[in-house]
C-alpha cells in the first residue's frame, strides 16, 4: 500500500504547471482597460470634433451659393487673362514655349520629375484648375481622411504611449506583474491591444467621413443650372483608405513601444515633438541639400499613405543649383515603415524584459 494519500502524477513537469490567462484572454483584458481610460474618451471625442469642423468647412465651400460665386469669380478671371493674352505676339509666344521646354528638359536630366505644361501656357484655365467640380461622396471621404490623417495618427499614437506609460507611472505595472510574470506575454498584449487602438481610430474615422460625406453630398447637391464636371478619380479610395488605417494602427503600436521605452506619457511627447522639429524639419532640410528626406519618417509615410510620392532637393549642375523634385516610391515607403516597426517593437520587447519594474 502507498505510504501518501495522493497518487503522484505521471505527467511531464511542464504539462503540470498552471496554464493561467491565454495570450489571446490578456490582450481582451487589455483591451478592456484600455476602453476604459478617460483618455479613451476623450480621443473619440476628438475625433468627432475635428471630423464635424472638416465637414462644416467643406459643407460651406460645396454650397450652391459658394459654387456660384466662384464661378462668376472664374468667369472675371478667364476674361482678364484672354484680354492680356491678346497683346503677346505670336512670336512672344513661341519664345516662352521654348524657354519653359528648355527649363522642363534641364529638370528632368538633374533627375527630376518635370512637367511644367509648357503646352498649356497660353491655354486658359478649366474650372477643374480653379477646384470648381461636382464633389462626389469618394472625394469628400479623401478630402477628410487623408487631409486629417496626420491627425488621427497622433491621436492612436498619443493613445498608445499613455496606455503603456501611464501604468509605470502609477505603479499599476509592478503589480500587474505579479499576477503575470511572464514580461514577454504581457509586453506583447500591451502593444496589440494599442495596436487594434489603433485600427478602432481608423474605422471611426472611415465611419463618420462616409457618413458625414453622404449627408455632405446630399443636401449640396447642385442644379441643373451649375454646369459641373465630375472630380477626377485619384486611384482606388478603398485601398487608400486600408493603407491610411494600416498606418493610423502603425501610430497605436509605435506610442506603445515607445512607451515602453520611456515610460513617461510626458517623455514620449516631448520625443516625439523633438524629432518633428529637429529632425523632420532641420535636418531634413538643412543637411544634405534635402537629399535626407527618404529616411525620415514623414517622407515614407507619405509615400506609403499616397502610393508613392516627391520631395524637393538641392541638385547642382554646370548651370548651378536648382530645387529639383524627386521620386520616392510606395515600396521604399512600407520597407522603411516594416524595418522601423520590426527595430522598434523589437527593442521595446528587450528593455522591459531586461529593466527593472518598480
Amino acid at each position: 500500500m502507498s505510504s501518501t494519500l495522493v497518487s503522484p502524477d505521471s505527467r511531464p513537469r511542464t504539462a503540470r504547471r498552471p496554464g493561467g490567462t491565454s495570450f489571446v484572454g490578456l490582450v481582451g483584458v487589455e483591451l478592456r482597460r484600455l476602453w476604459w481610460r478617460r483618455l479613451t474618451k476623450a480621443v473619440l471625442v476628438a475625433i468627432v470634433v475635428v471630423i464635424g469642423v472638416a465637414g462644416f468647412s467643406i459643407y460651406k465651400d460645396t454650397s450652391p451659393e459658394s459654387l456660384a460665386e466662384r464661378l462668376d469669380a472664374y468667369s472675371q478671371t478667364v476674361k482678364q487673362i484672354e484680354a492680356d493674352q491678346a497683346s503677346v505676339t505670336p512670336e512672344q509666344r513661341a519664345e516662352q514655349v521654348a524657354a519653359c521646354k528648355a527649363d522642363e528638359a534641364k529638370s528632368q536630366q538633374d533627375g527630376g520629375l518635370a512637367d511644367f505644361g509648357c503646352d498649356r501656357i497660353f491655354s486658359p484655365p478649366s474650372p477643374a484648375d480653379f477646384g470648381l467640380v461636382n464633389t462626389t461622396r469618394d472625394a469628400v471621404v479623401r478630402s477628410i481622411v487623408v487631409e486629417g490623417f496626420y491627425v488621427f495618427g497622433f491621436l492612436a499614437f498619443i493613445l498608445g504611449a499613455s496606455f503603456v506609460a501611464a501604468e509605470f507611472a502609477s505603479g499599476s505595472m509592478g503589480n500587474w506583474l505579479t499576477f503575470q510574470p511572464r514580461r514577454l506575454r504581457v509586453a506583447s498584449a500591451k502593444l496589440v491591444a494599442a495596436t487594434v487602438g489603433g485600427l478602432a481610430v481608423a474605422a471611426l474615422v472611415t465611419a463618420l467621413s462616409t457618413a458625414l460625406a453622404a449627408m455632405i453630398t446630399t443636401v449640396n447637391r447642385p442644379g441643373a443650372d451649375l454646369p459641373l464636371a465630375e472630380a477626377p478619380t485619384d486611384g482606388s479610395l478603398v485601398q487608400e483608405l486600408l493603407r491610411i488605417s494600416a498606418a493610423i494602427a502603425l501610430g497605436g503600436l509605435g506610442g506603445a513601444a515607445i512607451g515602453l521605452l520611456l515610460r513617461s506619457t510626458a517623455g514620449v511627447i516631448g520625443a516625439v515633438l523633438g524629432w518633428a522639429v529637429v529632425m523632420e524639419g532641420l535636418v531634413a532640410q538643412g543637411l544634405a541639400n534635402g537629399r535626407l528626406q527618404p529616411w525620415l519618417v514623414r517622407a515614407n509615410l507619405d509615400a506609403f499613405v499616397q502610393n508613392g510620392t516627391t520631395y524637393y532637393a538641392t541638385t547642382c549642375g554646370p548651370d548651378g543649383c536648382s530645387s529639383t523634385r524627386l521620386p520616392l516610391s510606395y515600396t521604399h515607403g512600407w520597407v522603411y515603415l516594416l524595418v522601423i516597426a520590426v527595430v522598434g517593437v523589437g527593442a521595446a520587447l528587450v528593455a522591459f524584459r531586461r529593466r527593472d519594474v518598480s
